[in-house]
Parts: structure tokens; sequence; C-alpha cells
């Protein structure tokens, strides 16, 4: 631009110059129309690639859109399948089948057309109801059979004739299997190709699986033997013939391709481009005289001057601009917007470094409450657990005469509680609350708690009902469930033998199982006055083999068998405590 300035100025120093009209019309017409014509054609060239470019994006674009609604509609399905397949009361009720079926068909449909569910003993319900041949058995259908190849998630089932529309069908199914993991049936949704085509898709675009056959197609196709080469995790494109062709992997295993021509595409790339050739050809041979000192004066000047006091800002200069030589509204009232933009960054950096600051400061004050907080927290959950220890302590002066029982019992819930990968907090909720199975204790009488032989039949029954007692004092609280339950059911044992109410299996919460083992295996283990202490062997043998008063049915078979597993471990621990 200097340049250009400087000879500008030594054009003004000579005498009687030519006029510009006269110039180009004797020295340079003839550069000038080859310039024009060749930024023309260059412009021609650019128009008509970057056009085709847009029209490919177009198709790009309509293949994304569409794979986008394609696989939304299939996952959402599936989604729902796999919710649907998880609530299994559903599936052993009829009317509720039917109640799930309707809900189904009048918020999917017309993609859905029939919401199925075909059951295990080859009955058939659908929605809207209809009438099956006798010899109809869903078992036999493909879509239940590849449910239940599929256990773990839905599937998509390749096109077949549906049985009572009588026309190709797009299935997704999800086997549905109750606790026990009992075959209950199928649940399927049929997506009629037509309907999904009318839908979904646009003209001269198709959904094919990775065998290359068709699930629902729009208009007539010309490639689709061509679609195998899509790889699978971009989009694919190529041609046959006159025939354009887009592809793009989808879910489950489909393919959305969408089909252009080519004649179509060059013809759209032409009618711009030759508007734009004529078009500039024009307007250059009439404006390329006046351009130059108008743009150079009105246009070039003023962005010199904003954009060099721009890079005076950046520099960390001041905002100045120069005066404008021939100024005009729109300069004017941009370089006020900009000197105001820049007072307004000035006050935002400003303000943003003192909110930054506060911010700073908020933060250490937050990182301080938490951090005292999880002290307190920490300090209250000792204090809990010294408290469960110490009431452990209390119960157990009762009737033995050391608190080693209340760790043993304490380490040793816990040790199995992890070794049956219970969750972590109820992990930690058995090792706090063990020490409490006997609280009840404390309103048994003494002299019975401590009577060194043999009780009555009548004495038994009273410390029976130590447990009882014992949930009294917990209480009702939600908060102390596991304590309630390790305290009222640890004498409860599995074979339905136990106390208070003889429950069996897994009526009886686990927490109270694993303490109930743990209480007999430290009752063998420990002297009393009418019997003496079992060392670890002997112990185990009882607990796993039985004697005259101790039966293996009266624990779990899976918690026997960690407990014999782990047997030197539940020694060493008992031996350290």
């Amino acid at each position: 631009m200097r340049a250009f300035k400087n000879r500008e100025s030594h054009s003004d120093r000579t005498t009687n110059p030519p006029k510009l009209e006269v110039y180009l019309r004797k020295r340079i017409s003839k550069i000038v129309f080859l310039s024009t014509a060749l930024v023309s054609l260059v412009l021609f060239l650019i128009m008509f690639l970057l056009v085709s470019r847009i029209v490919q994006n177009q198709q790009f674009v309509r293949l994304i859109e569409l794979e986008r609604n394609w696989a939304r509609v299939v996952e959402s399905y599936g989604k729902l399948l796999n919710i649907l397949s998880g609530q299994v009361e559903i599936f052993k009720n009829e009317d509720c089948i039917i109640k799930t079926l309707k809900h189904i068909y009048e918020n999917y449909h017309p993609l859905v057309a029939y919401p199925s569910f075909g059951r295990s003993d080859g009955r058939m319900f659908s929605y809207p109801q209809y009438d099956y041949e006798p010899d109809y058995d869903p078992r036999k259908r493909p879509w239940y059979q590849a449910a239940v190849q599929n256990p773990e998630s839905y599937v998509l089932v390749k096109p077949f004739i549906h049985a009572f529309l009588k026309e190709p069908t797009i299935a997704i199914a999800k086997a549905v299997y109750d606790e026990d993991g009992a075959l209950l049936g199928a649940l399927v949704l049929d997506l009629v190709a037509s309907r999904v085509a009318e839908v979904l898709l646009v003209d001269r675009s198709y959904i094919v699986d990775e065998t290359g056959q068709i699930l629902a197609k729009k208009g007539t196709l010309k490639t689709i033997s061509h679609v195998g080469s899509a790889g699978s995790e971009k989009i694919a494109s190529g041609r046959v013939g006159l025939t354009n062709y887009v592809a793009k992997p989808s879910t489950a295993g489909t393919y959305v391709v969408v089909e252009d021509s080519l004649l179509d595409q060059i013809l759209i790339s032409l009618i711009p481009s030759l508007s734009v050739l004529s078009t500039v050809f024009i307007v250059n041979l009439f404006a390329v005289r006046g351009l130059r000192k108008t743009l150079e004066k009105v246009v070039v000047q003023p962005m010199e001057n904003i954009v060099e006091a721009t890079r005076n800002y950046l520099s960390g200069r001041g905002f100045e601009i120069e005066e404008i030589e021939e100024p005009t509204y729109e300069t004017k009232m941009l370089t006020s917007e900009l000197s105001d933009m820049v007072m307004i960054i000035e006050s935002q950096i400003q303000e943003l470094k003192a909110n930054y600051d506060q911010l700073e400061a908020s933060q250490r004050e937050i990182e301080e409450a938490y951090e005292s907080l999880r002290l307190k927290e920490e300090e209250i959950r000792y204090a809990y657990s010294l408290l469960s220890e110490r009431l452990g302590l209390l119960i157990e002066s009762f009737d033995q005469a050391t608190g080693e029982h209340v760790q043993r019992v304490k380490k040793l819930s816990k040790f199995l509680a992890e070794k049956l990968n219970l969750p972590g907090e109820l992990v930690e909720q058995i090792e706090l609350y063990a020490p409490l199975h006997d609280i009840g204790k404390i309103r048994v009488p003494k002299e019975i708690l401590n009577k060194p032989g043999r009780l009555t039949y009548e004495e038994f029954e009273i410390v029976k009902k130590h447990v009882l007692w014992g949930a009294e004092i917990i209480g009702d609280d939600e908060k102390l469930r596991v304590a309630k339950n390790i305290v009222l059911y640890h004498h409860e044992r599995y074979d339905g033998s136990g106390y208070p109410f003889g429950l069996k299996d897994g009526e009886i919460p686990i927490e109270a199982q694993i303490v109930g083992l743990v209480d007999v295996y430290d009752a063998l283990r420990s002297d009393r006055p009418y019997k003496r202490a079992l060392n670890h062997e002997e112990a185990l043998r009882i607990i796993v083999e039985g004697d005259e008063k101790t039966s293996p049915r009266q624990f779990s078979p899976e918690l026997l068998e960690i407990f014999s597993k782990h047997s030197a471990q539940i020694e060493r621990l008992w031996e350290e405590l």
C-alpha cells in the first residue's frame, strides 16, 4: 500500500498527468481485459469446486442426519426394551403385558406397528390385539430366536415378512428373564420397512445390514452392491456410473446410504459458477478504473490505521487511531465503536481480576471448611466406633470374664463380609454394630447369665429373649437398621431352627447370618463353665460337619464355603485377638 501511495505522490508532482480513462483506454486496456478474464476464469473454477463441495457436503449432511435419526430410533427403542425387560413383574401378568404393549403403541405409533410379547410357553400377546393362527408359535419366529441367542441386550433382526401385515418388517427384540434367570419370553417392536422409509428416509436413500440386505429404502437405487466398501468408523463415498453415493455405518451393524446424480451435481455447480463468471467479468470492466483511489482513501487507509492502532494496543501501548484523510460515516462509527470497545474491555479486565481474586479467596475458604468437616466426620466416626466397642464390653461384662469376644466378633465379621464382596458401606456398618449383638443381655438376670452349670429350659427361654430386648433398645430408626438386624436375627439359623422367629434361607439378613456364624465359632473356641475351649480344627469340623448341637444346615452354604476356604486366615485373626 505504501508503494502505491508513493507512486501516487510522484504522479502528483508531474505536470499534466493523463486522465485514468485515457490511460486505461490507450495503454493498458488489453492488460486489464486479459487480467480480468484470467481472474474470472480462476473464480469460475473456484466457484465450481466450491459449489460442488457444498453439494457433496449437503449429501453428507443428509446422510449424517438420516443416520442420526435411524440410530436414535433404534437406540431409543433398544433402551426402552432394556428397561422394560428389567421389570420382570410386568411379564408375569397378562393384564400388565397388554397394558404395557398398549402404552408402547400409543407413544411410538406409527413407526412401531405391533408391539408384541412372545411368552416362553408359546403364547403371543400384541397390541392392537390380533387373533393368531392356532399353529402360530412365536418361539419359531426369527426375532424370538435372535433375542434368546443374545440375552444381554436388544438385537436388530434382519427383515422378515410380518405374520399378518404381510410386508417386510424390521424387528428390535429383547429377551426377558425372571429373577432366577428363567426365560419368560421375548419383547419385540415391529418397525415396518415402508413406514421407516416414509418417516426417516429421503428420496434415493436406504438402510442395509452388514450383509448388504436392504432393511428400508425410498426411491430407485443403483449402488447397493458397493456399500460393503464402507469402513466401520467413518463415512465412505464412491461412484457407480453417473451416480454418487455416501455410506455411513450406524447402530446394530447397519449402514445408511444416500445417492445423488452426478449430472445433477454438475448442473447445480455450473449455474452459480457461470453467474459468478459473468458478473465478475462485467463488474471488473466497469469498476476497475474507479475503485483504486476510492478504496485507497476510503477503505484501505482507515483500515490500516485501525489495524496499526490495534497492534499497538496488543503490544501494550495505547489505542490511538491516526486522523483519516477522507473519513466516511462508517469509518467514524467504526473508530468510535472500537474506542468504546477498548474501554469496555479494560473495565471488564479490571472487573475480572477483582472477581478472580475474590474467587481465589472463596476457594481457599471452601477448602478449609471442607477439611474441617472431614476431620469432624472422622472424629465422630471414631467416637461412634469407640462407643459401640465400649457398649459391647459392657454387655460382655455381664456374662464373660473379658471383652476379647467383642473384638473377635467385630474383626471376624468384617473379614467374612469383605470376602463375600458386600458393599463397602455395609461392611463398615457390620464392623461397627457387631459388638452390640448381645446388647439385650443387660436385661437378663445376672444370676442366670453367670450360672456355672447348664441352664434349665425356663432359664434358657429367658436368655432367648435378649434378642427381642436388644431390638427394643436399638429402636426403629432407619439409620440403625443394620444394627437392629444383627441384634434381632443373629440367633436365627439357615434351616429355620433358630430363634426368635424361626426364619430361614434368605429371610435372614446377611449381616445377621455373618455375626451368627462368627458368634458360634467364637463360643466353640471359648471356655465356658460347662465346657472346655476347642481348638480351631475342632471348631471348624463341628461347624462344617456338625455334632449333637450344631449342624452345617444351620448356616448358609455360601457362607460356609467362604468360612472353610479362608479358615487359616480366620484362625490367625482369632489368635491375634
